[in-house]
């Protein structure tokens, strides 16, 4: 196995073994906290009773800038229907995020890592994606490169369904 594909493999055991291994009542395993470009606050609780996708990426990477029109798109797509989508980039310049934005018309929530539980980020395998069930936890992850197709297998087919006994979100 190459060098890079047992990182990433081991960053993102790690992920997981770290998720699991907080209490079963906590309702968000991960701690993730993030400065919205808007000045607001997000924090992984915001997204309790959807399933989430928290993308973190770099404008910086390659890699990360052609996935964010797949994401816009499944932003777009799947914002109605209960998944929230949070693109979250490990660079802390707001100024530089706006315009990053507005020049790819980019109208999904977009905001800068802050507190968090998740340990180093590794800027080489950026983008990743994180999925997340009704209850905050990790059900799902994806290093490197995406489509829009992959984010639907990713985030959707078990998690869309209604749980027993609800209405779906």
């Amino acid at each position: 196995m190459p060098i890079l594909s047992r990182i990433r493999t081991a960053f993102l055991a790690g992920l997981l073994v770290a998720a699991s291994a907080f209490a079963a009542d906590q309702p968000a395993p991960l701690r993730v906290e993030a400065e919205m470009l808007d000045g607001s606050r997000y924090v992984l609780d915001d997204s309790r009773g959807f399933i989430t996708l928290l993308s973190f990426w770099s404008p910086d990477s390659l890699a990360s800038r052609k996935c964010l029109g797949e994401l816009q798109r499944f932003h777009q797509d799947y914002e109605s229907r209960g998944v929230k989508v949070v693109a979250i980039s490990t660079v802390n310049d707001a100024a530089m995020l706006r315009a990053f934005t507005a020049k790819r018309k980019l109208s999904l929530p977009v905001a800068m890592l802050g507190e968090n539980n998740l340990g180093a980020i590794p800027e080489d395998q950026l983008p990743i994606v994180l999925v997340l069930d009704r209850d905050g936890k990790v059900v799902a992850s994806r290093a490197g490169l995406f489509s829009y197709r992959m984010l639907e297998v990713l985030a959707v087919p078990p998690l869309m369904k209604p749980v027993s006994g609800t209405t779906p979100q």
